[in-house]
């Protein structure tokens, strides 16, 4: 009885650590996908990983990035950055068009 009770108590020990283990390994997956995202809006693209860059004009002189990433195993990771031109480089591009 006790042998059993011992082999059911280690088998659950053993399946928790593996839960602990995936969880941990997606949390490091989110992270890196946090960091792969901001990276995309200054160009790069990381090679085996889903990424994508919207751009979005909402008004003038303002433009909406939303830089998009998938991990390899699914982690999913999306930021947003609002870019306005101030008034003095909107009439400097009016200048040179």
């Amino acid at each position: 009885m006790a042998l059993l009770l011992f082999s059911l108590s280690s088998l659950a020990l053993v399946q928790y650590q593996l839960a602990l283990g995936r969880s941990f390994q997606l949390q490091l997956q989110q992270r890196e996908a946090v960091r792969l995202a901001r990276q995309r809006f200054e160009g790069y693209q990381a090679p085996g990983w889903q990424t994508m860059l919207e751009q979005q004009t909402l008004t003038e002189g303002c433009m909406l990035l939303t830089a998009r990433v998938i991990s390899p195993a699914g982690a999913k990771a999306a930021l947003s950055q609002l870019s306005c031109k101030s008034e003095d480089q909107q009439e400097s591009a009016e200048l040179h068009r």
